[in-house]
């Protein structure tokens, strides 16, 4: 099985995750803009149980606006955020791609809370967007389905899908 490798900008943590990233999430909620200086956190959903991390890292706990309670992991010496998950599902991970070592491989598959993306952030509109949490049910299968065509019609007119500022 194929593992990926990644760790902090100062080599004190590394990890190495076992290649099963159930989705990849684009997030524009603004705590994760302030996490990341300011653009959307890119992470891949991982199980915990599929991540060996070696070294020390802290933790910084959060309300995030949907009102869950928020962990973040990063690097105690640099400050590299590494990963986060909620107070209910520890075991559900966001796997920061910026700490990969190889993050070229990273397609996110949806983009989420974008009520709180900023106007001159840039999206791919062929994701299936969702303005907050997405909840299951019309709403999103009609966000896939939306998201299909677009990928149809950059296969049609491959001009048609270039990202643009948001409006």
């Amino acid at each position: 099985m194929k593992k990926r490798l990644g760790g902090c900008l100062c080599g004190a943590v590394r990890y190495e995750l076992a290649d099963k990233a159930r989705m990849g999430v684009s997030c524009y909620c603004r705590d994760c803009q302030y996490v990341s200086g300011g653009a959307p956190a890119h992470a891949m959903v991982v199980s915990r149980q599929d991540l060996m991390v070696q070294g020390t890292l802290r933790v910084f706990w959060t309300e995030a606006e949907s009102g869950r309670r928020v962990a973040r992991e990063f690097c105690e010496v640099c400050g590299t955020p590494l990963f986060a998950y909620t107070e209910k599902k520890p075991g559900r991970v966001a796997l920061k791609v910026g700490s990969l070592d190889d993050p070229s491989q990273f397609k996110p598959h949806l983009a989420i809370w974008m009520a709180s993306a900023q106007p001159w952030h840039t999206l791919d509109i062929s994701l299936p967007r969702f303005q907050r949490l997405p909840r299951v049910g019309k709403y999103v299968i009609g966000e896939i389905l939306v998201a299909g065509l677009v990928k149809l019609a950059r296969i049609i007119r491959p001009d048609a899908g270039k990202p643009r500022p948001l409006v």
